[in-house]
């Protein structure tokens, strides 16, 4: 696996983070009307998502910590915007205020300076 797809996995995993515990909030809601059973079944189904948030969660943390590793202030920013905050890379551009194409070249650099969990 490379570094790039590596990294990628963040927004994936922070996307199924949310979907999942929007699905966890209108099982509690649906749960409460149901009967007993009904109910039982709502709780398993929590619990086995909450399992999965745990999981996701911690993959999105250590993904964020080998951003944190990487020793140069400007690489650890632009893969943080691209790969914790989702941003475009005209919109980190912007705000690192340099061209698009010089983001481009930054980005593989930076992606040279990640080391990833063996």
């Amino acid at each position: 696996m490379t570094a790039k797809e590596y990294l990628s996995q963040a927004l994936r995993l922070q996307r199924r983070i949310e979907a999942l515990t929007d699905r966890q909030r209108r099982y509690r809601e649906m749960g409460w009307s149901c009967g007993e059973d009904g109910r039982r079944r709502m709780l398993a189904m929590a619990r086995e998502l909450d399992a999965r948030v745990a999981e996701y969660t911690e993959k999105a943390r250590e993904i964020e910590r080998a951003i944190d590793a990487v020793e140069d202030g400007e690489y650890r920013d632009l893969l943080k915007y691209r790969y914790l905050n989702g941003w475009s890379w005209q919109r980190i551009a912007r705000r690192m205020y340099v061209s698009e194409d010089w983001v481009w070249r930054l980005h593989r650099r930076a992606l040279r300076a990640v080391r990833m969990p063996q």
